[in-house]
């Protein structure tokens, strides 16, 4: 019997993230063919949005002893289409923010799939930017550089300080799939330090921003010292706004969090 993958963005964090085909997926009639797949921030959404919803951890690929990241991805792309393709069931891969922003899981299944010729559905969803960029006043008179942490802290790629870069999933390194886990964050935030020291004076002001959690999410920001970077741990998909040097002002300052009047 033939299955079905779908990959479905909730958005970053709240309910009202959520676009009306991604619940309508959520919501639709349960049959036993039917299998959803998500880490532990997107089963909280879930339990809000949809608690008849069962859906199965992936947090355990995460943990296994010896299993970095990189490889945590292959194996649950493969294990995905697998039970969609082989197994036959119709399968839900559901991930915070939108499918196509630093997912390297996303991006294996959608290869894999384009590779062996199999049909994907893709859903997408609000993306982590948003909620990054409401709390920076960026002008945009300079563009805008978008990494991972890790191109800078381990693939030696040189930002230009001319512009502002966003650096996405600062805090790498942790223990599981948890969107709050901050264990072994540290890691990564000292390996960004130092290759960031590089380029920018130690006293340069920074902002961690916060952009995925649990349903009660609320807009988070903290400036530091780049210097300072590593004296506190971060959740996983923390990002970082690093101003350029000699760039407008108010590039350099946080901004209040948006009027969220009418939100729970």
């Amino acid at each position: 019997m033939a299955g079905s993958l779908t990959i479905v963005g909730l958005g970053p964090a709240r309910p009202e993230h959520l676009t009306t085909e991604a619940l309508d997926l959520l919501r639709q009639p349960r049959h036993e063919r039917l299998r959803a797949y998500g880490l532990a921030h997107v089963r909280e959404l879930v339990a809000v949005v949809a608690p008849d919803l069962s859906v199965r951890p992936l947090d355990y690929l995460y943990e296994l002893p010896g299993v970095d990241r990189p490889v945590a991805y292959d194996d649950l792309a493969h294990m995905l289409v697998r039970r969609a393709f082989a197994d036959g069931f119709d399968v839900l891969y559901l991930v915070a923010g939108s499918p196509l922003f630093i997912n390297d899981a996303v991006l294996l299944i959608r290869r894999l799939c384009a590779r062996e010729g199999h049909p994907l559905r893709l859903v997408h969803g609000m993306s982590f930017l948003e909620l990054v960029l409401d709390r920076v006043f960026w002008t945009g008179h300079q563009g805008l550089q978008f990494l991972s942490a890790w191109n800078i802290a381990r693939d030696g790629m040189v930002p230009s300080t001319v512009v502002p870069l966003l650096l996405a999933q600062v805090g790498e390194f942790t223990a599981g799939g948890d969107a709050l886990d901050t264990t072994g964050s540290t890691t990564m935030l000292a390996a960004l330090r130092d290759a960031l020291l590089a380029w920018y004076p130690p006293d340069h002001p920074v902002t961690v921003l916060y952009s995925s959690g649990r349903p009660d999410y609320r807009s988070e920001a903290r400036q530091v010292l780049l210097c300072d970077l590593a004296a506190e741990p971060v959740p996983v998909y923390s990002n970082l706004w690093v101003p350029a040097l000699e760039g407008p002002p108010p590039e350099r300052d946080v901004a209040p969090p948006a009027d969220r009047r009418g939100t729970p």
